[in-house]
């Protein structure tokens, strides 16, 4: 699979994520466009967690399209909409990529594309 690199001389990584994935030349890419927590029947529940978890499954079922799996990001950034959401986030991304640790950037905003949005997650897959 996928190598981590957590190299000496930079501090550890601070939360659940590696530094950084070595992908194998010929490896198969897939670039995903954020997703956002809504349902394909255009449902968005005010949760941030709710809505992480809904991404998160946006996430999984276009990945599944090419019989890639959570076991084939090999970066992730999350947007999310304010400081007092970051938790709810946080436990949703570490229930859904367990211990599996892609690298992954947390950005916080101000807003995404509509205020009912408070979750982005933004994936790039290889295998």
């Amino acid at each position: 699979m996928h190598s981590p690199i957590n190299p000496d001389g930079i501090a550890p990584p601070a939360s659940h994520y590696n530094h950084g994935f070595y992908v194998a030349p010929g490896s198969a890419l897939m670039m995903l466009s954020g997703q956002l927590g809504e349902q394909a029947d255009g449902f968005c529940p005010k949760s941030a967690g709710e809505q992480a978890r809904i991404a998160w499954s946006n996430v999984l079922t276009i990945l599944g399209e090419k019989k890639f799996g959570i076991q084939n990001v090999v970066k992730v950034t999350s947007y999310i909409v304010g400081n007092e959401n970051i938790s709810e986030y946080v436990q949703a991304h570490r229930d859904i990529v367990g211990d599996y640790m892609p690298p992954w950037t947390l950005i916080v905003v101000q807003r995404l594309g509509s205020p009912r949005f408070k979750i982005e997650i933004d994936v790039i897959a290889a295998g």
